[in-house]
């Protein structure tokens, strides 16, 4: 009775921690959301794969990861409709479930299991994430019952059958999502060098081999989309998350720096990358600190050392994306602290009794369940404030007006709108960036590479939504005569033909 109110009681914390951003979106939040929408309701509608999406203007083809869509479409058309903004946090909560029958199982102690689930309930990262529809939490999934196949294996010498589970598995991996298709690979590699078990590379080979056999071959139109995004980030990462417009060789000074970009430069970009990296997971770094234990002999871990190998794999795999430049065109390196907190959250509920040092232990657990805590405080108050994350009543009353208006194409800065946008409104928008074709978007992001009077004579743009302080003088000086609608701070341009 204890331990079902215990799970019961941590699932409810988590639920209702991931719900607050929805509740404070009403109108929808989240930028892949609206594509994933879009994705879905057209293959549920046409029934073909992968579906056409023409009013992505810059698209070439849909050759993303497929699982997630298709499982999904195979929902009833009104649930998903109705449940789709909880979609993304119920697979978190499957997983953390995981977390939880995993502590039970090995340690038999309520206690452990209400600590290792308050941890994984208040990791910054999962709320911040799985405010919009997502492949990623379906992913990580596969990739924690792969991990702990991979352990009975390893730990027990288990029967061979579960190597066929475990190579079927890393194929549904590499049909779900990229990045942890990447940390996958890292693992394998770095766990077979350092036990120097080579048997392990196979994995990588045999992983590639199964998405193939399992999708009839359409991985290889997802392993060609994947190099030309990594191709692109290896040309751009230095702009991602830019002002489109200010840091442009068009029509910026040279000088100004996006704040928020992912890769800030000189010493306060590498201490905001850093507060970022602590900030979306403290347990995570915590955690890592049990390698002295370990290393020391001191016998507080009662999980094989390659669990917390796996941690340390991981987080190095998060510094190389955010720090050498090589490395950060394989995505934006706090996203893969998603992939950590089921074994963060195992690390340190196995230690939080089995310690020599019982203050000490409680005295971190506790400061990590603080730092969480203050870090989801910033996190809401910053969401609310932010008027490109989520959608705000003057932006809902333009898409509304543009639903009125005749077809045309629409260019929207921030980039961040046109997801919505284009599954709200029904309008082609001048954006692409999803399966294959990342140099037709370059021109005109993550930076305008080009005058926009020619960008929107090549597409044949007729609207441009924008909001107050996003444009600068010399860019509005090359749009041609325009009927300027505005609500507010939100501004729409209607060029004349």
């Amino acid at each position: 009775m204890m331990l079902a109110l215990v799970v019961a009681g941590v699932l409810v914390v988590a639920f209702v921690l991931r719900v607050i951003p929805i509740a404070l979106s009403p109108r929808g939040a989240g930028i892949d959301h609206w594509f994933w929408k879009n994705y879905i309701e057209t293959y549920r509608r046409d029934r073909q794969f992968p579906p056409a999406l023409p009013q992505y203007v810059l698209d070439e083809y849909q050759w993303y990861p497929p699982l997630f869509p298709l499982l999904l479409s195979r929902l009833p058309a009104r649930v998903f409709d109705r449940f789709d903004t909880l979609i993304a946090g119920v697979i978190d909560l499957a997983r953390m479930l995981l977390l939880l029958v995993v502590i039970y199982w090995r340690t038999r102690d309520v206690s452990v299991v209400a600590v290792a689930g308050l941890l994984y309930a208040s990791t910054p990262i999962h709320i911040f994430y799985n405010v919009a529809l997502n492949p990623r939490g379906l992913a990580a999934l596969m990739l924690d019952g792969l991990l702990l196949l991979l352990l009975l294996l390893l730990d027990q010498a288990g029967p061979s059958w579960v190597w066929l589970v475990i190579v079927a598995g890393s194929g549904l991996i590499l049909l779900t999502h990229k990045m942890t298709s990447q940390l996958f690979w890292f693992l394998v590699l770095g766990t077979a060098v350092i036990y120097r078990n080579w048997s392990l590379l196979l994995l990588i080979p045999l992983s590639v081999g199964a998405a193939f056999a399992m999708s009839g071959g359409f991985y290889g139109k997802v392993l060609r989309a994947h190099w030309d995004i990594v191709a692109f980030w290896y040309r751009n990462w230095r702009w991602a998350g830019a002002d489109l417009i200010r840091e442009s060789p068009v029509y910026g000074d040279g000088q100004y720096e996006r704040p928020r970009k992912l890769h800030p430069s000189g010493p306060r970009g590498l201490l905001r990358q850093a507060a970022m990296l602590v900030g979306f997971n403290p347990a995570a770094w915590v955690a890592c600190l049990l390698v002295y234990d370990r290393l020391g002999d001191g016998g507080l871990l009662i999980f094989p050392t390659v669990v917390l190998v796996w941690l340390l794999l991981t987080c190095l795999l998060v510094l190389l994306t955010t720090f050498v430049p090589w490395f950060k065109c394989l995505g934006a390196g706090y996203l893969y602290l998603y992939n950590a907190t089921l074994i963060t959250s195992l690390l340190i509920g196995l230690t939080f009794k089995q310690t020599n040092s019982p203050q000490l232990s409680l005295l971190l657990t506790a400061g990590v369940l603080i730092c969480n805590g203050g870090a989801l405080a910033i996190y809401y108050v910053d969401f609310y404030r932010n008027k490109r994350a989520r959608v705000h009543p003057g932006l809902e009353q333009m898409m509304e007006r543009l639903r009125q208006l005749p077809r045309g194409v629409v260019m929207c800065i921030p980039a961040n709108w046109y997801e919505v946008v284009a599954y709200k409104t029904g309008q082609p928008v001048l954006w692409g960036a999803h399966g294959y074709g990342f140099r037709k978007v370059e021109p005109t992001w993550p930076r305008f590479l080009v005058p926009v009077s020619d960008i929107l004579k090549r597409h044949q743009v007729q609207y441009l939504l924008t909001m107050e302080g996003m444009l600068t003088e010399n860019f509005v000086a090359d749009l041609p005569a325009a009927r300027v609608e505005s609500v507010g701070e939100y501004h729409l341009y209607c060029f004349e033909q």
